[in-house]
This record gives C-alpha cells, sequence and structure tokens, in this order.
C-alpha cells in the first residue's frame, strides 16, 4: 500500500484529470517527462475507468519512478511491434521496488475469453512464485489501447496447488535482459514481395511499405 501522503496526493492527481477540477494534472516529476508515451496513453485510459480496482493501478503507475515508468513504455512499444509482424500474443512481468507487487503485460491481438483466463493464470502464477500480496495484469491492444485488466489482492498463503502449477516456472528476467530478448526478436528481416506487410495492414508487403 502507498503511505496515506502519497495516496492522497495521487487521488487528487487523478480526479483533476478525470473531472477537470482545478489543480495539477499529476504530482511534481510524474508524467512530466513521460508524455507521448505508452506509458501516460495508459494513465489516460485508466483514469476514464473510475473503478476501484483499475484506479489502485492507476495509483502504483503513478507513484513509479522515472527508471520504471520508461520500462512500462519500452515493454508495451515491444510487446505491440512483435504482435503486428506476428500476430501472436506477448507478455512482460514487472517486478516493483515496492514489496508485494507486480504487473503482467500482455499484448493480445484480439481480446477473448481465453486471454482473459491466460493472464488471470499468468498473474496467480507470478504472484504465488514472488509470494506477493498485489498483483496486477493489463491486456492491451496492437496500439496499446486496454482491453481488460486483472488485480488480484490477498494476503500469499502456501498451497499444494500452487506449489505444482509454479515448480517449473521460471525466475522473472531483468528488465535490461528481457528488453534485450524482445528487441532480437524485433530485428528487421528480408520480406517477399508477396508476404504480409510487417507494419500489420494485412495487405502484401509489395503494395504496402516496400
Amino acid at each position: 500500500m502507498l503511505e496515506d501522503s502519497i495516496a492522497a496526493d495521487l487521488d487528487t492527481a487523478m480526479t483533476v484529470r478525470r473531472e477537470g477540477l482545478p489543480g495539477k494534472l499529476v504530482p511534481e516529476g510524474i508524467l512530466t517527462k513521460m508524455r507521448g508515451t505508452f506509458y501516460e496513453r495508459l494513465i489516460e485510459q485508466i483514469e476514464r475507468r473510475p473503478h476501484p480496482a483499475i484506479l489502485e493501478l492507476g495509483f502504483t503507475l503513478l507513484s513509479m519512478g522515472e527508471e520504471t515508468c520508461k520500462a512500462v513504455h519500452k515493454a508495451i512499444e515491444s510487446l505491440t511491434n512483435m504482435a503486428k509482424i506476428d500476430g501472436k500474443r506477448h507478455d512482460f512481468v514487472l517486478g516493483m521496488s515496492e514489496p508485494g507487487t507486480g504487473i503482467c503485460f500482455h499484448c493480445n491481438p484480439t481480446p477473448s475469453k481465453e486471454a482473459v483466463r491466460t493472464l488471470e493464470v499468468h498473474c496467480a502464477k507470478r504472484k504465488y512464485a514472488q509470494r506477493a500480496t498485489q498483483w496486477y495484469g493489463v491486456s492491451v491492444g496492437l496500439k496499446g489501447e486496454i482491453q481488460f485488466g486483472i488485480t488480484l489482492n490477498h494476503p500469499w498463503e502456501r498451497s499444494p496447488e500452487m506449489d505444482e502449477l509454479t515448480k517449473d516456472m521460471k525466475p522473472s528476467s531483468s528488465f535490461g535482459r528481457a528488453i534485450k530478448t524482445m528487441e532480437r526478436a524485433l530485428r528487421p528481416k528480408k520480406y517477399r514481395r508477396n508476404e504480409p506487410c510487417p507494419c500489420g495492414s494485412g495487405i502484401k508487403y509489395k503494395k504496402c511499405c516496400l
């Protein structure tokens, strides 16, 4: 949980942004360096959804340091680019410096019940493996638009079933290593003239971005 003074500042900022009331749109140092990024786009979408669980995610995002904010932008940018290229789901896990909190980001070309269930299971497994109290999941589309979200908020308890589900789970990669992996996947390759254009338009490469 955030400290009361910080939470109050963030609550005020979110209300100002959502309701158009007089006051600062964001606390000092938040978003001012992140304008035009996927991180800011997330905040803008969350503020239009005044559900307590969604707003709690908004407060968590707004309380991040600059490097973590950049990590969120970089991750979503990479996920959406990869999904545009191969039409598949891609994901990224962000562990927070605040103990007991984390976020799973998924990019799904098309939302579905299966995609929701996949995100739920991913969040539950990561939350358990990290022994976290709180965990969030966010699925975005190819333009970074929020499709759906998951919030798990309950104390960690040992479970034989979850022990079995997570026994072969690999530890989360460091942010730097995960980004490098995504960047390798995004290295340009040569496309044939009659292949679908990598921009995701669905048009043949020779008639689009060649």
